[in-house]
């Protein structure tokens, strides 16, 4: 091969290594850049989860402390009743509106005695209320739940 050959077929190579290595350089980027989308699409995930707990945390919160009773108080109470008593506290970070507490009751034999909801008014924050209620029934109380709700705007 004379001269004059060889520095076209150089420049030939030359240009092609050029090419490969600019072919491999952009695989790598653009491994890079996927690893890098994978990352942000797992901090986003990451973030919008300690969003939803900070909005949790601003909303109003409602904690009991009650006590019930389904046997007969005294001599003015002789007969089936359920009572309720205690305190309904908002441990959240804003107001809560229209808090109230439902009451679901249910006699022994599985029948429903009564579900009422008792209303509470707004509670600000950290703010407290008693709570004293009296239900006169025709038998004894077997199961009851008790669910304190809340609004979180008026």
């Amino acid at each position: 091969m004379d001269k004059a050959s060889q520095i076209p077929l150089a420049a030939v190579l030359l240009v092609l290594t050029t090419i490969i290595l600019c072919a491999v350089y952009s695989m790598s980027l653009n491994q890079e850049l996927a690893r890098k989308d994978t990352r942000i699409e797992e901090l986003t995930g990451f973030n919008n989860g300690l969003q939803s707990q900070l909005v949790n945390q601003q909303k109003p919160s409602l904690v009991t402390s009650l006590g019930v009773s389904i046997e007969p108080r005294n001599v003015t109470y002789p007969h089936p009743h359920f009572t309720v008593e205690g305190v309904v506290f908002n441990v959240g970070f804003r107001t809560a509106y229209n808090a109230r507490i439902d009451i679901v009751a249910y006699y022994k034999n599985g029948l429903s005695a009564f579900n009422m909801s008792l209303s509470l008014g707004n509670l600000d924050k950290w703010q407290s209320v008693q709570v004293s209620k009296i239900v006169v029934t025709s038998d004894w109380i077997g199961n009851y739940t008790i669910t304190p709700f809340c609004d979180d705007f008026p």
